[in-house]
């Protein structure tokens, strides 16, 4: 939530253990209307996620972090001081961070509306697109994710929501309309990429494998292009591949 991915890795033969903090945020570009556009989004989806959470939980933390993300959101696209991006970014992980701390104090309702959430994705968008057997694993998972929902003391929930998103977008990926879909929808948003050579490159590639049909080989570009996005959308990832699908 904050922007920051922190990575513990033990060593038993020198029994240490070294530990990583990396910032999961770089490579945009605030002086750029693409930059500022893309900080928008993700005030707006946090703001999505805020309200979704505030239907179920009281809790007097949410207001603040509203407050940083509608300020955030009221960035104009048009503004060319980058301070005042990166500012606004930094309400984003703010409020972000204030979320976390909700979620621990209201963690069983939060996770029943991840869980609420991932299910109702595959009803409404996957189900018909998956095998039986594939259907009977997913109700089988979501129904041990719903018995885990109340086990505070371990992390089992959301290695079941991982395993049920990972399913979801696994059955999807399988489909040709999906690929190209997404593929579209990558190559119109270049504000999402930092290495805007390959981004060109890979675009030209995957319009001339689109035209020939070639999805297979399309699949190969958009994992590449996933490769090199400023951020994965992780719990945004549903809004976009939910876009593409009404799209």
């Amino acid at each position: 939530d904050s922007g920051n991915v922190v990575l513990d890795v033990s060593i038993p033969d020198i029994k240490g253990v070294r530990s990583g903090n990396f910032y999961s945020w770089q490579g945009i570009d605030y002086s750029s209307e693409g930059g500022r556009s893309l900080v928008v989004e993700e005030g707006d989806k946090t703001l999505q996620r805020l309200d979704e959470i505030a239907e179920v939980v009281e809790n007097p933390k949410l207001e603040p972090a509203r407050k940083k993300l509608e300020s955030a959101v009221s960035l104009d696209p048009q503004e060319t001081d980058p301070e005042t991006a990166k500012e606004a970014h930094e309400k984003i992980f703010e409020a972000r961070n204030i979320l976390a701390q909700v979620r621990k104090e209201h963690l069983k309702e939060i996770r029943q509306i991840e869980l609420d959430r991932v299910v109702l994705f595959f009803d409404e968008h996957v189900r018909q697109h998956a095998r039986p057997s594939e259907a009977t694993t997913f109700d089988n998972l979501a129904k041990t994710a719903q018995r885990s929902i109340g086990n505070t003391n371990d992390k089992d929930f959301e290695h079941y929501l991982d395993e049920l998103k990972g399913r979801n977008f696994e059955i999807l990926w399988r489909q040709d309309w999906f690929v190209v879909e997404r593929f579209k929808s990558m190559i119109n948003s270049p504000r999402l990429f930092a290495d805007m050579h390959r981004f060109e490159e890979l675009s030209k590639i995957g319009m001339q494998l689109m035209r020939s049909d070639d999805i297979d080989k399309l699949r190969q570009v958009v994992a590449q292009l996933y490769q090199i996005m400023v951020r994965s959308e992780g719990e945004d990832d549903m809004f976009e591949v939910t876009n593409i699908i009404k799209g």
